[in-house]
């Protein structure tokens, strides 16, 4: 045996007590040590009926040794209760109702006891309901259960339908988390859904109406983001229901599941949870061609679209609202407005997987050709009913990032998504997607992979060159003359060529057929309210219902809308009118000098 070998086989050994092999020529190895667990995180309180339920996730760090226990402290002077176990949440009882209670956690590994979280004050209260009457459930997974395939990004990414009963005396309202735990100390929020009205019992599947949608973790999207981990086995995720004593108090775009639970820590009545499991089952003959979707919404510094696949489709789900300038620089308008569209889970755009040239091409003179990385789609340059009716760029109807709001309040481009494309350097787009058309295959920026500029058949105007990023054997070119991206399908199109209209809603009919105007611009919201400015040298006619006809002067107006939420929107439903809608909208019609030019309306669909 070579005992010179000894000592480094013995600092292996104790390297977590002292550093080893140390010589004056150069810096000691560091010392590892183990510690406390650190303190939990993202801690909220809710009260029950003698009881608070303590929610929580894991510390920054564990000390270097597993968490064995945590442990809820709820103190009111002498008085306290506590409760511990393994994991979130901790349900601390006995305690007395009306008394107010300050309730932290701790953490506990080998080492002993963290620190406490920051203590929050909760009161218990009685209530006429049985212990854990407020219930979730779900038609689709029981408690424990799992989530079936359609409900992930391996599906449809479509939102599960909720039901919940005996809400807590009181309640005014109702906010939704769905969250997990990807790795020890950090929680990640799939659904934020928060200004649910106190009469709503339930969420259909594809919820997209009902209450304001917060901000996940996954990237700028508002709205519900399906399981879509890349570890191998299951993984838990929470939906968890609050009843709230009073209204949220928010405002602005973006909201977080962290402000959005900081915001009811005090004002929860009671909450309810459901628990089930997702793993990953990507087809692996798509899955490919799915991550070249999946990658390639990355491009994209103004809004991102869900992605989910099959063994067939990648399913692009948005709202189809971009957060780069809208509707600025138009021309000549019907005066619609971008709003919202329901492009999630079953109804988001088929992109086909395996894109293959067709023996026939396949007209494109009419609707969606395609869809941006952004989530919104791309038409053929034409106005509606086809090109004989004229080019909508050359019409002055564009804004300066080729884009307007259609027929259904809908935001949509007609040319090459440029607003989009300025996230990037030029030069990004010669290998990097800008967009998909409704045949599979990519649509490229204005030159090959090599820089130089791209060539365009006669056929349909794409190529043949091989593209990085994208399936092989085609790709389209965008381009500034007509028609901008491609003239038909060189592949066999989705469905959705074809169904295209069911994907729309209109709320109301063209408020006016289109005219001239000048210095149009889309601000806010402002007080909730996204305001369309313009400027008519001319008098023109409008309608507001269908049904009546409203004279405006020369002159400069406002078109005020925002979407309807919580007991506004309720009650909007309850109407006859609306009947089988979900949706709604208030419009506001005002000169700049603020007067009424006609009056409010309220839309849904």
């Amino acid at each position: 045996m070579n005992m010179n070998k000894l000592p480094w086989i013995f600092c292996a050994a104790v390297v977590f007590l002292t550093a080893c092999g140390g010589g004056s020529s150069g810096p000691s190895n560091p010392v590892s040590t183990l510690t406390f667990p650190g303190t939990p995180l993202n801690v909220t309180v809710s009260a029950g009926d003698a009881l608070a339920t303590i929610n929580f996730s894991a510390p920054s760090s564990d000390g270097g040794s597993a968490i064995t226990s945590y442990t809820a402290t709820c103190t009111n002077g002498s008085a306290k209760g506590t409760q511990q176990g393994t994991t979130s949440p901790l349900l601390v009882s006995a305690l007395t109702n009306g008394s107010t209670y300050a309730c932290s956690v701790v953490a506990t590994n080998a080492q002993g006891t963290g620190s406490a979280s920051s203590a929050l004050n909760v009161t218990p209260v009685a209530s006429s309901l049985p212990l854990n009457g407020f219930t979730l459930t779900s038609p689709v997974a029981a408690e424990g259960g799992t989530l079936p395939v359609d409900y992930t990004c391996d599906g449809f990414s479509a939102s599960p339908a909720l039901s919940w009963r005996n809400a807590p005396a009181g309640t005014q309202e109702f906010a939704l988390v769905m969250s997990t735990i990807p790795s020890p100390g950090t929680v990640k929020y799939n659904w934020v859904l928060y200004k649910i009205a106190s009469s709503v019992t339930d969420l259909a599947k594809d919820n997209y109406a009902i209450g304001t949608a917060g901000l996940g973790s996954d990237g700028p999207l508002l709205g519900y983001q399906a399981p879509c981990s890349q570890g191998p086995g299951a993984k838990t995720y929470t939906f968890t229901l609050y009843a709230l004593s009073k209204p949220v108090s928010l405002s602005g775009s973006g909201i977080g599941g962290s402000e959005v639970l900081s915001a009811i820590s005090a004002s929860t009545l009671s909450q309810a949870s459901l628990n089930v499991s997702a793993t990953r089952t990507t087809p692996s003959s798509a899955a490919t061609h799915c991550t070249y979707v999946r990658n390639s919404v990355a491009g994209s510094t103004t809004g991102t679209p869900a992605i989910s696949c099959d063994a067939s489709y990648a399913y692009m789900a948005s709202s189809a609202l971009p957060s780069h300038t809208m509707m600025s620089g138009i021309t000549a308008t019907n005066l619609q407005v971008p709003i919202a569209q329901n492009f999630w889970a079953s109804n988001a755009w088929r992109i086909p997987l395996n894109p293959a040239i067709a023996s026939t091409t396949t007209s494109a003179v009419d609707g969606p050709i395609g869809v941006a990385i952004n989530g919104v789609p791309i038409f053929n340059p034409c106005k509606q009913g086809g090109c004989q009716n004229g080019d909508t760029k050359l019409l002055g109807e564009l804004d300066s990032c080729n884009g307007h709001a259609g027929r259904a309040d809908d935001y949509h481009y007609h040319a090459a998504p440029v607003c989009m494309m300025a996230g990037k350097a030029s030069n990004y787009w010669d290998t990097h997607p800008v967009g998909w058309a409704l045949d599979g295959f990519a649509i490229m920026g204005y030159n090959n992979p090599d820089g130089t500029k791209a060539t365009r058949d006669a056929v349909c105007g794409g190529n043949t060159v091989s593209t990085p990023n994208a399936p092989a054997g085609y790709s389209y070119h965008v381009t500034d003359t007509s028609p901008y991206v491609l003239s038909c399908f060189r592949g066999t199109p989705s469905p959705d060529l074809a169904g295209q209209g069911a994907k729309y809603s209109p709320i109301r009919q063209p408020p006016v057929t289109p005219f001239a105007v000048s210095g149009m611009s889309l601000t806010g919201p402002v007080d909730g309210m996204q305001t369309l400015q313009f400027t008519s040298s001319q008098s023109f006619t409008t309608t507001a219902t269908g049904s009546d006809s409203v004279v405006n002067k020369a002159g400069s107006y406002q078109i005020r809308y925002t979407p309807l939420s919580g007991v506004d929107l309720v009650a909007a439903l309850a109407l006859s009118a609306n009947k089988g809608k979900s949706s709604c909208w208030r419009f506001e019609f005002l000169t700049t000098a603020g007067a009424s030019s006609q009056p409010a309306q309220i839309y849904c669909r």
